[in-house]
């Protein structure tokens, strides 16, 4: 077989105990000879005859100069396969030794001046890019600049940047000098198909993903979309989160080692890019929200002091129009007089309510509010009064959370929002009313900055009429003002609004362009007489020592729901273990009857070991209590099965 290579025996001694992947091809690059590191790399894979493109997965019409060394990138193996053509006698044909080599291994020889060139090329880029973060605020300037780098730096023909957010879904960013992807019909459908499952491969990886324009190769999809003989897809992150991909394309030619190093170093700076703006737009937005609070609290302490002394001037009024009206003289115009003036203060006196109810934001009526039942109401109300030139949209959860409060301020402030949305719509349009539980958590509490953590019912309104300008904004929950018309409105209608949410422990936040869409958002919180308020310290540990499994893991899930860390065993023995092992427990649960070992004599051992944390013994025997010392053996409670949970964990806490 060697004699068939026509390589010398010296040269097929050294490939045999190399230890790199060494393999001969034909001129047809058809594997005719391997190494033993080579035949691990395919472990139970037939390799002679195979045709070396195929074992790889690399596009059989690349582009090869015969004459050259060539370096071709295998990111699954993190390395590159190194074609390098054998020079024989004339009349044989032509023979390549292929040798893996890995990412880092540097480029030798001829290739020494052309990275020197790439390097100088790529910080010459990566300055321009420094200078543009430090001058520029927005991050579509900055991506698409980016992106043109990438493609520059790479010799690439296009590039975009898919930017995640939570929801699975996606904006982009193009640059696209040759117009190839405006010829590719449905590209965000397409990318919106493929992404989910590329974000879950990137978040597993952490790696460059290189997209072959061949079947069986993750990627294939996108390569086959954009007409591409290669793709080159980098992910992203910052602090363990996905915040958008790089996608640089070729038409004809694959992606050096190199060039994708660069492009994940524009990657890195994009992450940070974004990471960076993201929190300067969310430190704006908390710094306008807590002026707005602020001005709007300044605001009611004032409106609220004026509008108490108002209502004690209204009082002397009513007792003076009473008492004219008893003891003044009957005539027509005087009683017409009289009327005239108690009307206004009545009028007078129903708008200072408002402002006192700001001030002081107390509701009158405290009763458990159904959602639900509250929306179903008003839905057939604006069904049968609003104009048929508006479309009402309306999605509503089965299953709201009660609400605590006045049902109908509740109704009167959806209503007022409904009413504003229809007023804002000059001609068609369509008005959107949902209604979905949200929890907010650590998990998300970023972005409601300001509110506190709780289950809420999360209202929204939203049209599609003239907006409001961004210098509104602000100014809409002011006092009479009032972006309509004069004489249509009071200027107190969100003004009351906003009091009548405050009143709740609610918050209702307002978002609009102009001449595109307003969106007004209400979080209601929920009313959940039976939850259990008292804070846990989340680092408390609990043991459960049962052999039960099932009830085991159900008790375990429900501590674990509220709360508690929880360590699970399924005997005396293994409890001692983890007690002995240095871990910290602060309470124990172990179940009377386990093999080896019961529960009795498991705490008796606990407790002349010295440990002197609270232990509970469960049992499913009745008439154990009577028959056991609690106290003697260190027993700090007794539970009976099956298990009372409102009862356990009042215990529980006692204990702790």
């Amino acid at each position: 077989m060697h004699d068939n290579l026509l390589l010398l025996d010296s040269t097929i001694k050294y490939f045999e105990t190399e230890k790199s992947a060494i393999a001969v091809t034909d001129g047809d690059f058809k594997i005719v000879w391997f190494n033993k590191s080579f035949k691990n790399l395919f472990s139970n894979k037939r390799l002679k005859g195979q045709s070396l493109f195929k074992l790889f997965g690399i596009l059989d019409s690349l582009k090869l100069n015969r004459t050259e060394t060539h370096f071709l990138p295998i990111p699954s193996l993190n390395a590159d396969l190194k074609i390098i053509p054998i020079n024989e006698k004339k009349n044989v044909h032509k023979r390549f030794i292929i040798k893996v080599e890995p990412f880092e291994k540097k480029f030798i020889g001829e290739f020494d001046d052309e990275i020197l060139q790439h390097n100088l090329l790529f910080q010459k880029e990566l300055q321009n890019t420094l200078s543009l973060l430090l001058r520029e605020k927005s991050l579509k300037v900055i991506a698409d600049e980016l992106i043109k780098r990438c493609v520059s730096i790479s010799k690439g023909n296009f590039g975009l940047v898919v930017f995640h957010n939570d929801s699975n879904k996606y904006t982009f960013q193009y640059f696209d000098p040759q117009k190839i992807l405006s010829n590719t019909p449905d590209i965000e459908k397409e990318i919106n198909a493929n992404f989910p499952f590329l974000s879950k491969w990137f978040s597993v990886n952490r790696i460059s993903l290189i997209a072959l324009n061949i079947g069986d190769n993750v990627g294939y999809n996108l390569a086959r979309i954009f007409q591409s003989q290669a793709l080159i897809l980098t992910p992203c992150f910052f602090d363990n989160k996905l915040l958008a991909t790089i996608i640089t394309g070729k038409l004809n030619d694959s992606f050096s080692p190199l060039e994708i190093n660069n492009i994940e170093q524009f990657a890195a700076i994009l992450s940070f890019s974004i990471s960076s703006i993201q929190t300067r737009e969310l430190n704006d937005a908390l710094e306008s929200r807590l002026v707005q609070a602020q001005k709007l609290e300044t605001i009611g302490k004032l409106s609220s002091g004026m509008a108490h002394d108002f209502n004690n001037l209204l009082s002397s009024i009513f007792g003076s129009v009473n008492l004219l009206k008893r003891e003044g003289p009957v005539r027509e115009d005087y009683i017409r007089l009289l009327d005239n003036i108690e009307n206004c203060s009545i009028r007078a006196r129903d708008l200072t309510k408002g402002l006192l109810s700001f001030g002081k934001p107390t509701s009158k009526r405290k009763e458990l509010v159904k959602p639900n039942d509250l929306l179903r109401e008003m839905i057939k109300v604006i069904t049968q009064t609003f104009p048929k030139r508006i479309n009402f949209i309306y999605d509503i959860d089965d299953s709201l959370y009660n609400i605590l409060g006045d049902s109908t301020e509740i109704y009167q402030v959806l209503l007022n929002l409904c009413v504003n949305a229809k007023e804002a719509i000059e001609e068609k349009g369509i008005i959107t009313l949902t209604a979905h539980n949200i929890t907010i958590n650590e998990k998300n509490v970023m972005r409601f900055p300001l509110f506190k953590m709780n289950n809420y019912v999360h209202i929204s309104v939203s049209d599609t009429g003239s907006g409001i300008k961004e210098e509104n904004i602000l100014k809409i929950f002011d006092p009479y003002f009032s972006t309509k018309i004069k004489d249509t409105g009071s200027g107190l209608g969100l003004y009351v609004t906003y009091g009548i949410i405050k009143a709740h422990q609610g918050y209702i936040e307002v978002t609009s362009k102009e001449n595109e869409k307003t969106t007004f958002e209400v979080f209601l919180p929920s009313f959940e007489p039976n939850a259990v308020v008292k804070k846990i310290d989340e680092n408390k540990i609990i043991l459960l020592a049962d052999d039960e499994i099932m009830l085991r893991d159900l008790l375990a899930d429900l501590l674990e729901s509220n709360g508690f860390n929880v360590i699970k065993v399924s005997s005396g023995m293994e409890a001692l273990t983890v007690l002995t092992e240095e871990i910290k427990v602060d309470l124990i649960i172990i179940d009377y009857n386990m093999p080896e070992m019961n529960g009795l004599q498991c705490i008796q051992r606990i407790r002349e070991l010295n440990f002197k944390m609270p232990v509970i013994l469960s049992t499913g025997s009745l008439g154990l209590e009577s028959k056991i010392d609690l106290p003697k053996f260190g027993i700090n409670s007794l539970l009976s099965k099956p298990y009372e949970f409102d009862a356990m964990m009042s215990t529980i806490k006692k204990l702790i």
